[in-house]
């Protein structure tokens, strides 16, 4: 697939636009767990915090797991989605629950490449504030995205574990460097400027000091963000299914 990222995800949005389901999903559950997070287990935090307290240990604790369950939604939600991606590609246009259960069955090996992406990547963000070695340490944030950047795909296409999973994500990775980094800032350029349109829409919307203009820009303006997220999120899968592919078949 020889296409750029935003002609690539547009030809897949265009042929099965159901699969802005699956962000559409992890925006849901996103939603039920901070839902559930603020007004149980984190509910006294928040409290504390309103009444300018620190955070005990606790509470931090509880932060951290809710973070955790977060990102294991973000991984498991865009593992299927890959998943549909890849057989779609494959010319079989499968219902969107095939492509959950199929995340659903390597959720464990999901559930500890979460883990282990946010500690370590947790890690090298500190790292590279460290004094006199902030360099060497943005390499290694740099060489690490590049490791990890088929391991989803690794681990729910071809069952990989998740050590060799990693290794095999490496080789492929080395082969679409420079389309992911193409790829990924034509991704986010293209997102900048909606948000700035968006942004520009409602300076103008103010400017009229027409309450109803203001309204209906404003709703205007979290629709199209909101649209532009989960387009985003399903461009990007997209296309990372697509180098994949591409680097699979050694191109």
């Amino acid at each position: 697939m020889a296409d750029g990222v935003i002609r690539t995800a547009a030809k897949v949005l265009y042929t099965r636009p159901g699969l802005l389901g699956f962000p559409l999903l992890g925006l849901a559950a996103y939603a039920v767990v901070l839902t559930v997070a603020v007004s149980l287990p984190l509910h006294g935090a928040w409290e504390r915090l309103r009444a300018g307290h620190h955070l005990t240990p606790g509470d931090a604790t509880v932060l951290g797991a809710v973070l955790v369950v977060l990102a294991c939604v973000n991984t498991y939600v865009s593992a299927s989605l890959q998943h549909s991606v890849h057989r779609l590609l494959d010319g079989s246009r499968e219902p969107l629950r095939v492509s959950l259960a199929a995340a659903g069955r390597r959720l464990p090996v999901l559930t500890a490449w979460t883990l282990l992406a946010a500690v370590l990547g947790s890690m090298l963000r500190v790292l590279e504030n460290t004094a006199g070695l902030s360099v060497v340490f943005e390499l290694l944030g740099l060489s690490w995205s590049l490791l990890t950047f088929f391991a989803v795909p690794v681990l729910v296409l071809e069952g990989a574990g998740l050590v060799s999973g990693l290794r095999r994500s490496l080789v492929l990775g080395r082969r679409q460097v420079g389309r992911w980094v193409t790829g990924t800032l034509r991704v986010w350029i293209t997102t900048i400027l909606v948000g700035l349109a968006a942004l520009a829409a409602l300076v103008l919307a103010v400017e009229t000091d027409d309450p109803a203009v203001m309204a209906a820009v404003a709703a205007g303006v979290v629709l199209l963000l909101l649209l532009t997220g989960l387009c985003q999120a399903a461009a990007t899968a997209t296309y990372r299914v697509a180098l994949y592919r591409r680097a699979v078949a050694g191109d």
